[in-house]
């Protein structure tokens, strides 16, 4: 007796394999993300996947068309349905909770073949054939390694295709699942190849399932499960995602703040020493020079962020180009590049005014010192130790001509 197949609902079978492939990606995905929720993820992801490959063999087979009517035994569809789900998670159980070797692949792709297999030819026998189905010994050995093949194609697939990073990580994704729909389809389209029905064979009377009602519900059943699962992964994506710029904007802040100098926002001196260890590693043959800018109040007066960032602001239009820093609450450094002479030349306008101002106002005066690399020091922590002002009287710069305030 031959038996012909319905092409539409071939085509949605191929369909439901491949969502159902996308959700097992996707679910093995989130175990790795989601360490600590690792057993939801995996009932869950059992549950979507191993419903959406059992859907896919159930409307393949209901595709298939006999002269005779075509019903099923629900107590054997229903141990079909939990051989898939068991396969599932053993799939998801083998990616998701450690390394994929070569002997777990091969134990893996062996097992998870078995399932599918069993999925496959108990959904056969829930027909209830008399006489029963037989079978050609070459198509259904074939259908057995087309099963074990592409369990462990998919468990590769699964394994390798880990996060999602751009969108060519997406395309993987989708040409992955379409991939895994043609594997698990040809399975068991080969399967049904070997199939043999007798001549007068019928379905048994009293199975409870009608091939002809089942199709619709299924396949919308099926759907919904595996848009749900979808959808969940998305989400927990979104907040993987969410969580992991809060860690990197944590850690950039956590930088800045070991770096930068809070009041004015310029370079530490921690910052400072790695700008001059970069610049000595690429330095010129003029080399390079630290300016160091103190401010010593009168009276005891301590100079407060808004003095130390006025002066940034003076010195930067000054000497545009060079690099500011704040080493301590009282000191700005500048790198200058150039030769000793240059470096003097260029700063002493900046260092006359900048005292003037600071008479005129009574409060601050200005204390300077400079170092030269490489005449002083090649060394980032003695160079900023030579550029260190000692007192108000012994100053590397000519001092302003005398001024009083007021």
């Amino acid at each position: 007796m031959q038996g012909s197949h319905d092409l539409e609902l071939v085509a949605l079978s191929y369909l439901i394999a491949s969502l159902a492939g996308f959700v097992a990606i996707e679910f093995a995905s989130r175990m790795r993300a989601r360490s600590a929720n690792r057993f939801a993820w995996l009932v869950g992801g059992a549950l979507a996947m191993g419903t959406g490959i059992w859907s896919m063999h159930f409307v393949g087979m209901t595709a298939f068309s006999l002269p005779v009517p075509i019903s099923y035994d629900s107590g054997i569809t229903a141990l079909s349905w939990v051989a898939a789900v068991a396969v599932s998670a053993f799939a998801l159980y083998l990616v998701g909770y450690g390394q994929l070797r070569h002997w777990t692949l091969a134990v893996g792709a062996l097992v998870m073949g078995a399932g599918i297999c069993v999925m496959h030819y108990s959904g056969m026998w829930a027909m209830r054939m008399d006489p029963g189905i037989a079978y050609q010994p070459a198509l259904f050995a074939a259908s057995a390694g087309i099963a074990v093949a592409a369990s462990g194609a998919a468990l590769l697939i699964i394994a390798y295709l880990k996060e999602v990073r751009s969108w060519r990580d997406v395309a993987m994704r989708v040409g992955a699942a379409l991939i895994m729909g043609v594997a698990v389809t040809g399975m068991h389209y080969t399967g049904m190849a070997a199939a043999e029905f007798a001549d007068g064979a019928f379905c048994f009377t009293g199975n409870q399932l009608q091939a002809s009602e089942l199709p619709i519900p299924t396949t919308l059943g099926t759907l919904l499960i595996l848009g749900f699962g979808i959808a969940f992964t998305v989400i927990d994506a979104r907040e993987v995602a969410a969580a992991r710029r809060a860690v990197r904007e944590r850690d950039t802040r956590v930088r800045e703040l070991a770096f930068v100098d809070r009041e004015t926002g310029l370079p530490n001196r921690a910052r400072l020493s790695q700008l001059i260890v970069e610049r000595i590693r690429s330095r010129g043959t003029d080399g390079f020079a630290l300016v160091t800018f103190r401010v010593e109040g009168r009276n005891g007066r301590t100079p407060n962020g808004e003095t130390m960032t006025w002066m940034r602001e003076r010195i930067a239009q000054a000497l545009p180009g060079a690099i500011i820093a704040r080493t301590q609450p009282e000191h700005l450094v500048v790198m200058l590049n150039g030769r000793v002479d240059d470096v003097a030349q260029a700063c002493a306008p900046l260092v006359d005014v900048l005292r003037r101002e600071f008479a005129a106002q009574g409060r601050y005066q200005l204390v300077t010192n400079s170092a030269h690399c490489p005449s002083d020091g090649d060394n980032a922590q003695w160079l900023l130790l030579r550029a260190a002002p000692k007192s108000a009287i012994a100053d590397h710069f000519a001092p302003a001509p005398a001024r009083k305030s007021a």
